[in-house]
């Protein structure tokens, strides 16, 4: 696989030189851009994760020192050569000592000896490559009992009663626990597939690894995407930070040799194995961040991510805006709705549960919205599984939003493409009466009266407008509210469909059969069984 390169400088025809002067696909080498300051490159490498960086040294806002620094603090497997100019002696010495690779000057710079530098350090970075590969292929898996109490330490996280005091807490494992721990959670992202189980072990061999190199610590397996790991606070050591660094070195790691994308929650603990469950509950607060700001981070706990309301995310007069347009089928109005919507959520942060809740909420109301104008609307975006299985199965808020965007689009695409939200102004004057009404006994009879017509011509002009009979459009509007209350009330069953205008128990529950697929005990059980 060929190394990437990023070339870091403020000169415009610098930059421009180098890239020119080397053939980098024929030496197995990737140009994947240039920037013009550290805070530019910054940028970059967060997108890009390049192998070598090629950097000059006095720049603008953040200088080639402190890019270096901050590479080799986020990005320890990422390789550095620094192109300096003769008056930069001093600064060159500051580099060699932060770890870089070489130094070539810029005033001399001949295109045989920059690709004969970059070649050998590519050579340098593919042999350790090579040798951690074996490493994390061969190494046995880890045997946890080896690991002080780690083999223990589901048992203590889960179960949540065991005390110094107990009879299987060992010596070993008290001394471990007694002056504080920082506590790391780490979650691999499946990506819609499940990891392979090779992967999840040489992932766990890689933690050793990195430990017995590093620092130390125990860890385990507490379920099939997380694992967890425990720091002992030792003097004149700041844990916390040396526990972020470790979390970015497996991250950057796990990316390039098993290729697992990982996210990673950091808990500072307190002592005693008795604390174990709440700092993990903290831990995995953390973690949950990415859901909000994005996969492969480090996320430290604090007072910030206790769990607060989901307060006013979706707003009464939102939601009747969001009625309306949907009534409408308005998409560009329903999409700046859901805009305000999601900005709220991502301002709140709040647990990852709780958000899936809400947009299941507003799944709900946008099919009951859009319900009436097509009984089969929602079939063909159901073919693979049902929508509310699809949102119960976000990631991350970004994509919930793209999601709720693009089924707007198609839903008001296909309603429009039938004819449907068009409706002559006697249609539309009706419709409105019988979403505000329908719990009155509205006859085709009344209908006709309201629009002065016949009941024979309303009856055929309501079913080419709307292309659904007009007892059949009603029925759609009151099964929508029964689902809703049945939802968002503890009415029993009876009581709702009277609520909605159904004098005939058994009748009611036919009709909502007919038109949800399911009974109105069901469709409670269903989805509040989603929503708890």
């Amino acid at each position: 696989m060929p190394l990437k390169v990023l070339l870091v400088d403020d000169e415009f025809l610098v930059r421009l030189g180098i890239k020119s002067l080397i053939d980098w696909e024929q030496h197995q080498l990737t140009y994947v851009g240039d920037a013009q300051d550290g805070l530019e490159a910054l940028e970059i490498i967060e997108k890009t994760r390049p192998d070598i960086v090629l950097t000059d040294i006095v720049m603008p806002r953040m200088n080639g020192i402190e890019l270096i620094e901050k590479v080799k603090s986020e990005y320890p497997d990422t390789h550095i050569i620094v192109l300096s100019s003769h008056n930069d002696y001093e600064y060159v010495r500051k580099a060699m000592k932060l770890g870089v690779e070489d130094y070539i000057l810029k005033a001399s710079l001949k295109p045989e000896e920059l690709l004969q530098m970059l070649l050998e350090v590519s050579k340098k970075i593919s042999s350790s490559r090579e040798v951690r590969q074996r490493q994390i292929e061969t190494k046995p898996a880890v045997e946890m009992s080896e690991n002080g109490g780690s083999r223990r330490l589901k048992q203590w996280i889960f179960q949540g009663n065991a005390t110094a005091e107990d009879s299987h807490v060992t010596e070993k494992d008290s001394a471990f626990f007694l002056n504080g721990y920082v506590f790391v959670l780490i979650t691999i992202h499946r990506d819609q597939r499940r990891t392979d189980s090779s992967d999840k072990m040489k992932f766990m061999n890689l933690i050793s690894l990195q430990l017995d190199k590093s620092t130390e610590g125990i860890f385990q397996d507490v379920n099939e995407e997380e694992i967890v790991l425990l720091f002992p606070k030792k003097a004149g050591v700041h844990t916390v930070d040396e526990a972020i660094r470790f979390g970015k070195e497996i991250m950057e790691a796990a990316r390039r040799f098993i290729n697992l994308s990982l996210s990673i929650g950091i808990s500072e603990g307190s002592q005693g194995i008795e604390s174990l469950p709440d700092v993990y509950s903290r831990a995995k607060r953390a973690l949950q961040n990415y859901f909000y700001e994005g996969k492969e981070k480090v996320y430290f706990y604090g007072e910030h991510l206790e769990n607060i309301p989901a307060g006013n995310v979706i707003p009464q007069e939102d939601e009747t805006v969001l009625k309306v347009e949907l009534d409408r089928m308005n998409a560009a109005e329903i999409k700046q709705v859901l805009d305000r919507i999601f900005e709220r959520m991502e301002m709140w942060k709040g647990p990852v549960e709780k958000c899936i809740q809400l947009c299941l909420h507003l799944l709900h109301t946008i099919q009951n919205g859009l319900k009436p104008y097509q009984e089969d609307l929602f079939k063909e975006l159901e073919q693979e599984e049902p929508l509310y299985k699809q949102v119960l199965k976000f990631d991350e808020l970004s994509k919930a939003k793209q999601w709720f965007e693009q089924l707007i689009d198609d839903c008001c695409g296909q309603g429009k493409a039938f004819g449907r939200g068009n409706f002559r102004e006697d249609i539309q004057q009706l419709i409105l009466y019988m979403k505000s009404n329908y719990t009155e006994d509205i006859s085709l009879r009344h209908a006709a009266e309201r629009v002065r017509m016949s009941e024979n011509y309303l009856s055929y002009l309501f079913k080419k407008e709307t292309q659904v009979g007009f007892s059949e459009y009603l029925n759609q509007i009151r099964i929508g509210k029964a689902a809703e209350l049945l939802l968002e009330s503890k009415l029993p069953v009876y009581a709702i469909a009277e609520k909605v205008g159904y004098e005939n128990f058994n009748y009611f529950g036919r009709i909502f059969k007919k038109t949800m697929g399911v009974s109105p005990q069901q469709y409670r059980v269903k989805f509040k069984s989603s929503l708890s």
